[in-house]
This record gives structure tokens, C-alpha cells and sequence, in this order.
């Protein structure tokens, strides 16, 4: 008996098999009274650090996006936040009137994966 099997039309896609990609980051510093930068964009998923880096108590706030979020008061240290529905984000502290933050978030590109396998020949 003779058995003959066609693939045809596989298609492998990098990393498939491998760790996952390290997602986008950024990092927005939070002096006394101001956001550096001001204004960002970013796409989906990006891992956003805030960096305390001057001396007065502040937070994070989402005043209108869409997705809500709060970091704790804090005057030092780091907070992170991913990002992961697009749209802008207005941010401020709510300590200091003025002092505001635009996150622009757009939509990742998409990794589309395919794969084609023919199936087992019945006997």
C-alpha cells in the first residue's frame, strides 16, 4: 500500500514558538507642577511610566478618556499603566489646576497569523 500526503500552503509565522514580544513603553516624567511631555501618543498596549521627579505630592488622573484610572498620591517613585483602548486621554493631577497631560492612543497594528493544513488522509 502506498501512502502519499501533500502540504501545501503552511505558513509560519516568527516567534510562533518563541517568547511573546516585549510590548511598546514610554515614560512621562511628573516635575513640581508639569507632565514631560505634555503631550504623547502611543499605540494600544504600551506600558506607560509616570516618573515623580520633583519634590510635591501629585497623581495621575483621567479626567475624560476612554478608560478611567487614578495613580495614588505619591511625590516620589514610579507608576505604570498600559494603555490599551485607543482614544485621547485627558490627564491631570488634581493637586495643581493646570497641570495637564494628552495621551493620544491609536490602535496597534494588527499581526494577523494563518496557517493552512491539509487533513490526515482517511485509510
Amino acid at each position: 500500500m502506498l501512502l502519499a500526503v501533500a502540504v501545501t500552503g503552511v505558513a509560519a509565522t516568527a516567534g510562533a514558538s518563541g517568547p511573546a514580544p516585549t510590548p511598546p513603553t514610554k515614560t512621562i516624567k511628573l516635575g513640581d507642577n508639569f507632565f514631560k511631555p505634555s503631550n504623547v501618543t502611543v499605540v494600544s498596549g504600551t506600558v506607560v511610566t509616570f516618573q515623580w521627579t520633583g519634590s510635591n505630592t501629585h497623581n495621575v488622573t483621567v479626567i475624560k478618556g476612554p478608560q478611567k484610572f487614578t495613580s495614588p498620591n505619591q511625590s516620589d517613585g514610579t507608576y505604570q499603566h498600559v494603555f490599551a483602548k485607543p482614544g485621547t486621554y485627558k490627564i491631570q493631577c488634581t493637586f495643581h489646576p493646570g497641570m495637564n497631560l494628552t495621551v493620544k492612543v491609536k490602535k496597534a497594528p494588527s499581526t494577523t497569523t494563518t496557517s493552512t493544513s491539509t487533513p490526515p488522509p482517511s485509510s
